[in-house]
């Protein structure tokens, strides 16, 4: 006899259904990359973005993480990297050019880039990027280009893209990423985020040791937030009964027991079981925060979307996480909205990234409109 099919049911928790989780009530961004200006209101813990290829829906994310950092200027770095730009050589001006003169829309670096959001407890907070320019710097001219134990120097001038943030009082908080003739500065942040934010670029799957640190901060906090990681996890994989961490060669790595003669480690489990488990403990890991997904429905086939949503959901709203995804699958705007709509609380907005008169805006369809346009079959991918 066949042994009986594990079928993921879906139960909310009770106790978390009507929080809202809007961290981000509204944001709005200028001058940077292809956002002229641009605004997207009316969002909901869960978002979804969609609209045509080089629309600007990673740009919203990177956006988003950008203003999530605060002063880190190291984000810069890693937005470059998310799109395969991971080496800055060559003369300041070549390394300028390849680290921030496309942030500017129309490369227009003589613009200041401004990202801002209305919250959902009431106020702001935002992020500015100017480049300026001589800016007087010490360069020792014995020893090592940043050596301390130089003691001949000179003076000269460098670029530097600015990043001021303005905090929730209305402070603001600056520093500066510098390119000079040695090559790139990073100074260290000065204000911590309001938010913890954790972004899943298209391209780059987590490594191992991210997994692993992750699933250390959920069951750490397993038993307070009563939250089980497997279940959801059996909509891509019904075997899989436990999930352990083992320390290998290559340091600690996630290994499942769906059944066989010994566990396995889970990247050889396909890319949807690693992508559904890695966003799960994200949203466990940010909690209170917001987490960014590029292209959500990469490795996961169309029958487990609606499973998926529902398990984002529940995850979401345990860890009171904002998630903001992106789509290029009219199976996923499906699927998302009938899982909101098995649920008690529809906390999810699909917004559509459109052209018009060469300046992109965001077109907020909400659950009975998304029921017309589905019921219709009208495009809005």
């Amino acid at each position: 006899m066949a042994k009986k099919r594990t079928v993921y049911k879906y139960v909310p928790k009770e106790a978390k259904i009507n929080e809202r989780g809007r961290h981000f009530a509204a944001v709005s961004i200028k001058n940077f990359r292809c956002f002229k200006n641009f605004s997207m209101d009316s969002l909901e813990r869960i978002n979804l973005i969609g609209g045509m290829n080089n629309i600007g829906k990673t740009t919203l994310l990177e956006a988003l993480f950008l203003l999530l950092g605060t002063t880190n200027g190291s984000s810069i770095l890693k937005i470059n990297n998310f799109r395969g730009v991971d080496r800055f050589e060559g003369t300041s001006a070549s390394i300028r050019e390849a680290l921030w003169n496309h942030l500017f829309y129309d490369f227009n670096n003589q613009d200041t880039i401004t990202i801002a959001t209305e919250l959902g407890i009431g106020g702001q907070i935002g992020i500015s990027l100017k480049q300026i320019s001589g800016i007087p710097i010490t360069l020792p001219t014995s020893g090592s280009p940043r050596s301390k134990t130089t003691t001949d120097s000179s003076e000269v001038s460098a670029q530097a893209l600015q990043l001021q943030y303005k905090d929730l009082t209305g402070k603001t908080h600056r520093v500066e990423l510098r390119v000079d003739s040695t090559g790139v500065f990073i100074p260290s942040p000065v204000k911590e985020p309001l938010f913890q934010g954790i972004i899943h670029p298209a391209r780059h799957r987590p490594s191992q040791l991210e997994l692993a640190t992750r699933y250390g901060e959920y069951e750490l906090n397993m038993a307070e937030n009563h939250y089980d990681l497997i279940e959801p996890l059996n909509v891509i994989e019904p075997r899989l009964k436990r999930i352990s961490t083992i320390a290998g060669a290559s340091g600690p790595i996630l290994y499942g027991d769906i059944g066989l003669k010994r566990i396995l480690p889970l990247a050889v489990m396909g890319d949807g079981l690693v992508n559904l488990a890695s966003f799960l403990l994200s949203i466990s890991t940010a909690s209170g925060g917001v987490v960014l997904i590029d292209e959500i429905e990469n490795g996961l086939h169309y029958s487990s979307l609606v499973k998926v949503w529902r398990a984002i959901a529940e995850a979401a709203r345990t860890y009171d996480t904002q998630v903001f995804a992106t789509t290029h699958s009219w199976e996923c705007i499906k699927a998302a909205h009938e899982a909101f709509q098995s649920t008690s609380i529809y906390d999810f907005r699909y917004h559509r990234l459109q052209q018009k008169d060469d300046i992109i805006e965001a077109k907020t369809i909400d659950q009975e409109q998304l029921q017309t346009i589905i019921e219709s079959g009208w495009e809005i991918r």
